[in-house]
């Protein structure tokens, strides 16, 4: 609602409040949050709150919009996401339900993989003690979801094995 658009990156291991402070789509300022992170390319809002998703960890800034002027120092809400870079980035979002859904990739391009690896993840952010649940498994890479509109359904890409080639889908 205030213009600021936060994003993280891969490579990296940044993220960013863009600022948009007149309104005209256009940003003025550049804030780096963090550095240093494990591929944080995963970032969703929930109550003024900014979660960042890392390989291995969920990280919780409160209130970010307050603490922009600072470097906010973050919460660890979650540590015990494999530590495996290959598929490891996060895309996070928040669903109808409320809960904060994690993919975890499959740590290979083809192969079994045991859980947490090719899931989807889900959790409840408010609860006193954060506790992983598995929303879907045989996922082995996904990089966006979204839920339906109207059923609330849980939509999401599964990106499948490496080099196929470019006709092949």
């Amino acid at each position: 609602p205030n213009g600021t658009i936060y994003v993280g990156s891969r490579k990296e291991g940044k993220v960013y409040a863009l600022i948009d402070k007149d309104g005209d789509f256009s940003v003025e300022t550049v804030i780096t949050i963090a550095e240093d992170l494990n591929l944080p390319s995963g970032v969703a809002m929930k109550d003024g709150n900014l979660y960042v998703g890392a390989v291995d960890q969920i990280l919780l800034y409160k209130d970010i919009d307050a603490g922009l002027g600072s470097h906010p120092s973050p919460e660890i809400i979650i540590d015990s996401l494999p530590d495996k870079r290959h598929h490891g980035w996060k895309y996070l979002e928040f669903g109808p339900d409320g809960l904060l859904y994690i993919p975890v990739g499959a740590p290979c391009n083809i192969c079994l993989s045991e859980a947490p690896f090719a899931s989807i993840l889900r959790t409840d952010v408010r609860a006193e003690k954060i506790e992983l649940e598995t929303f879907a498994s045989g996922v082995r890479n996904t990089v966006g979801f979204d839920w339906h509109p109207l059923t609330k359904e849980l939509w999401f890409t599964d990106n499948g094995r490496d080099l196929m080639g470019d006709d092949i889908p």
